[in-house]
């Protein structure tokens, strides 16, 4: 009689947890040769070992356990293996797709920071910035991760009052604890809109793009070429978009340390 193996020795022949093993049983895939109705030690024939190995490749190309229950089935004719692979294959063939298009995102990401990063190095004046006087729209959001959305809203609601030759100006104030106060103004008086001061800065920082930027990615290449220099910006965040499509990102500098 062939040397029954212990749970414990499968798991470790195979690479396949206790616990899967156990809910591979549950689920009538792989059952043990023999259960101790005392103790419930489970014992595995040796050839069982195969059919282990045999369900984890499965898993590992991505079948369902239903499926590979049909896989497995001794029964299994040529036209359910059929249905089982083509609709593998279309799973298959729908993440290829969805990597792909994450891929080039991930690509066009890296050249666009790429070309932000020759921007702000190109571009970068560290020098004193103006007091603004704006009228605009403002939220409060929690933190960063809210500025993109609530800038965008604030923006168009700006835009309805304004003409096509107007600049836009928002403002990021983060030197609350508790929430960033986001504003969408222009320096064009408004009736009707808040006013907003913004205190003139004696060491401050600018980089223009020629074209929007990915904002998010254009402050994390100012501020690592900020770090650069032993600088890092504070304050009042500003960002200017011109009527010709160019922005600004401008902020206070301090030395760091």
């Amino acid at each position: 009689m062939d040397h029954m193996l212990r749970i414990g020795e499968i798991a470790r022949g195979t690479g396949v947890s206790r616990r899967m093993l156990r809910h591979w049983e549950q689920l009538g895939l792989v059952e043990p040769a023999s259960t101790d109705l005392m103790t419930g030690y489970r014992r595995y024939a040796p050839s069982q070992v195969g059919r282990v190995r045999a369900v984890a490749s499965l898993r590992a190309l991505g079948f369902g356990l239903d499926a590979i229950g049909d896989l497995l089935d001794g029964n299994l004719d040529e036209r359910r293996l059929v249905d089982l692979l083509r609709t593998r294959e279309q799973e298959l063939v729908a993440q290829v797709d969805e990597a792909s298009r994450r891929l080039a995102e991930v690509r066009s990401r890296l050249a666009t920071f790429e070309k932000g990063r020759n921007t702000v190095m190109s571009t970068l004046d560290l020098a004193p910035l103006p007091a603004l006087r704006l009228w605009g729209v403002r939220a409060s959001v929690r933190d960063e991760t809210e500025i993109p959305d609530a800038a965008r809203r604030l923006r168009g609601e700006l835009r309805d009052r304004l003409g096509d030759d107007d600049a836009v100006v928002l403002l990021y104030d983060g030197t609350a604890d508790d929430a960033i106060l986001v504003t969408a103004g222009t320096p064009t008086p408004v009736d009707g809109l808040t006013v907003v001061d913004v205190a003139a800065v004696d060491e401050g920082v600018a980089v223009t793009f020629d074209a929007p930027p990915d904002v998010a990615d254009a402050w994390i290449g100012l501020d690592a070429a900020l770090a650069d220099r032993g600088l890092r910006a504070t304050g009042v965040y500003r960002q200017t978009t011109a009527p010709d499509g160019t922005v600004t990102l401008q902020a206070e500098v301090r030395r760091t340390g």
